[in-house]
């Protein structure tokens, strides 16, 4: 599966393994969909992401868009739905969303600088 939306700010990739925001300002936040817990309607899925980043960088929708037209038994489940970054030009790069990822599912890149998640005490590997 993949999908694909673009802007004249972003880009927003969607495939089987990763959600990708890629912003024209030299931004790109992936999240690792392997990895990634998050559930719209279960209690015990993650929502760090979206409830700490300060400017807004996250959304969510459900994985595949819903058809009516279908017959119940064979559509999607509507309980499935998945992290995305489509505001990843707004990322001011405090990555306190790769910090606090239990997952360690987010990266992001700001240029040539690549912040991702590293075991051990400093959850936070910058890469420059």
């Amino acid at each position: 599966m993949l999908q694909s939306s673009k802007s004249e700010f972003i880009e927003v990739i969607i495939d089987d393994a990763y959600s990708r925001g890629i912003a024209h300002n030299g931004v790109v936040v992936t999240i690792d969909r392997q990895k990634c817990n998050y559930s719209m309607y279960d209690p015990s899925g993650c929502k760090k992401c979206l409830q700490l980043c300060p400017v807004g960088v996250f959304s969510t929708r459900p994985i595949e868009k819903r058809d009516f037209s279908i017959p119940s038994k064979e559509r999607i489940d509507p309980t499935l739905w998945i992290i995305l970054a489509p505001w990843a030009d707004w990322c001011n790069g405090c990555a306190a969303c790769v910090k606090e990822c239990p997952q360690g599912a987010i990266s992001i890149r700001i240029g040539e600088k690549q912040l991702v998640p590293t075991p051990g005490p400093d959850p936070l590997g910058v890469k420059g």
